[in-house]
């Protein structure tokens, strides 16, 4: 049986933005770990809520899932706000390429917008993180989630 459809998902999104120009393929799933300096720019692509449209729909649910793609990075020879918008343009340009992630399932995604960067200068060279936040829209099987 194939994995949930969210999982899905969040592959799709992972190989995306996975040899990006700046973040190559230091690309993770998750938020709980650390990133060394040595592995960044870097990327982590993980998941928040996933919203049912219509929970009374019969056989088939439309949902909207929610996708984070954090960027960290530390500051070399570039501003670290620079790096990060520049990570940005190519994580949108990537993900918004195809509005369905090559995915039959997927009827859209929407950019949401993106967080605040947090900069720290607590150490040798700032570090920066940043979040960007993404909608998925899809349908599933209310009986199977992978289908």
């Amino acid at each position: 049986m194939a994995d949930h459809r969210a999982e899905q998902i969040l592959a799709a999104v992972q190989a995306a933005v996975t040899g990006l120009a700046t973040t190559g393929a230091n690309v993770d799933r998750g938020r709980d770990a650390e990133i060394p300096e040595a592995s960044t720019p870097a990327l982590r692509v993980y998941m928040g809520g996933d919203d049912i449209g219509d929970p009374w729909a019969q056989a088939l649910l439309d949902s909207e899932l929610e996708v984070g793609v954090m960027a960290k990075v530390f500051d070399s020879a570039t501003n670290v706000e620079t790096l990060l918008n520049r990570i940005r343009k190519e994580v949108n340009v990537a993900i918004e390429a195809d509005y369905t992630l090559g995915l039959s399932f997927v009827q859209i995604v929407n950019e949401l917008g993106a967080s605040k960067p947090l900069i720290s200068e607590a150490l040798a060279k700032p570090a920066a993180t940043i979040d960007f936040y993404y909608r998925v829209r899809y349908r599933r099987s209310r009986g199977d989630p992978s289908a």
